[in-house]
């Protein structure tokens, strides 16, 4: 897990030199930088019961691949507290930091609203050793650019795994956030 983090870290590295680099627009940046934080709320029923999670903080990239679409990759930093209640009455209290790496496709309709579909390529525990590798989730949101450097964004995120998975749900979540880009 060690290496893929280092991975990543590489990769924010990379487009952050390539983003240092100058345009002929000062303005018309291929590649944004910012930080953004959020809550993210459980919306199905499954034998966990969440307590209230502390907000997620993360860090992303925007990189420009036209004039409508774009490119963006985050490393988002997420805590969750919940309870596993098993069939004989046991109850299980997990306290979980998450590392995740979400990959969107957006799709810019003005200069105000963009929607964008993409999927979390990585969510790690940081606290516990247990398979984060194995949850695929499909995610759609949207973001309204408040002013020019502040975002508003909200997204869907779909847990594709099973009940069939040892994690034994479905994670569907619903995150709303606020951001800034640079």
């Amino acid at each position: 897990m060690k290496k893929q983090i280092l991975l990543l870290c590489v990769l924010f590295a990379v487009c952050f030199a390539q983003a240092q680099t100058d345009s002929e627009k000062p303005t018309d940046k291929r590649v944004k930088f910012g930080l953004r934080i959020g809550y993210e709320f459980q919306v199905n029923d499954s034998n966990l019961e969440y307590k209230p999670n502390l907000p997620y903080i993360g860090v992303f990239s925007d990189i420009n691949l036209g004039k409508k679409w774009s490119f963006q990759l985050e490393l988002n930093l997420r805590s969750e507290k919940r309870d596993r209640l098993f069939n004989t009455g046991f109850r299980n209290s997990i306290h979980e930091l998450y590392l995740t790496v979400p990959i969107f496709f957006k799709y810019r309709f003005d200069n105000k609203f963009k929607a964008y579909s993409g999927t979390q390529v990585l969510s790690a525990s940081l606290v516990n050793d247990i398979n984060g590798f194995k949850k695929w989730n499909g995610i759609l949101g949207a973001e309204y650019h408040w002013t020019k450097n502040v975002i508003l964004d909200a997204r869907f995120r779909h847990g594709f795994e099973g009940r069939a998975c040892n994690n034994n749900f479905r994670d569907n979540r619903i995150s709303v956030g606020i951001g800034y880009k640079f």
